[in-house]
């Protein structure tokens, strides 16, 4: 949240007089129209309610989240190798962004929005930040929290036990409990609390 701040204060810094300019062109204010808010925080777009954000929220969340896991996953065998992996996790970004981004903005991380948001409300934004139209604040943050805990869940139970490498480590540990040992004269070697019993 305090990058979210501090970044949000640098942009300010830098263009603040085009901000102003695109304000007294188009005729609006900061706390009353909201006039360049979209510089710092989202907002849901025409025809789009706060509630149908939240909705939105977690299904994006989800699938970055979703897609974070399965580009990350040490059982993946497809996933890309090296230092590759962020790229594809930004060009994941990009896809949700291009895809849906008129939405709502695609804030889908907590700290995106609440830090900026905080910064402008005390830069002269005041309620068009909080509690916004149709008090849509929270909507950024519980929308991703709760969509990065149903991405990753559906990834944890669906996908994952099912990649080769992690079902095939589960036989590994089992044959490995019970193969024969040299110190044992070719008999199981006993692992306390594997349920084998001890050779004579």
């Amino acid at each position: 949240m305090l990058g979210g701040i501090a970044g949000a204060a640098i942009v300010y810094l830098n263009f603040h007089p085009v901000i102003d300019h695109y304000n007294m062109t188009h005729h609006l204010t900061r706390a009353g129209d909201g006039g360049a808010a979209g510089v710092f925080f989202t907002h849901p777009g025409l025809a789009v309610t706060a509630m149908h954000s939240f909705v939105v929220q977690i299904v994006l969340t989800g699938v970055l989240v979703f897609g974070i896991f399965a580009i990350t996953c040490q059982y993946n065998t497809m996933a890309p190798q090296a230092n590759s992996g962020a790229l594809i996790i930004g060009l994941l970004v990009a896809i949700i962004g291009a895809s849906s981004g008129f939405l709502d903005a695609w804030a889908i991380n907590p700290a995106r929005d609440f830090g900026p948001r905080t910064f402008a409300y005390f830069a002269g934004w005041g309620a068009s930040a909080f509690p916004s139209p149709e008090h849509y604040w929270w909507v950024p943050i519980a929308g991703p929290l709760v969509g990065g805990v149903v991405g990753a869940g559906i990834y944890q139970f669906t996908l994952r036990p099912f990649m080769p490498n992690y079902t095939a480590d589960k036989p590994s540990v089992v044959a490995t409990e019970h193969a024969p040992s040299a110190l044992t004269g070719g008999e199981p070697a006993y692992i306390p609390g594997s349920g084998a019993s001890p050779a004579p």
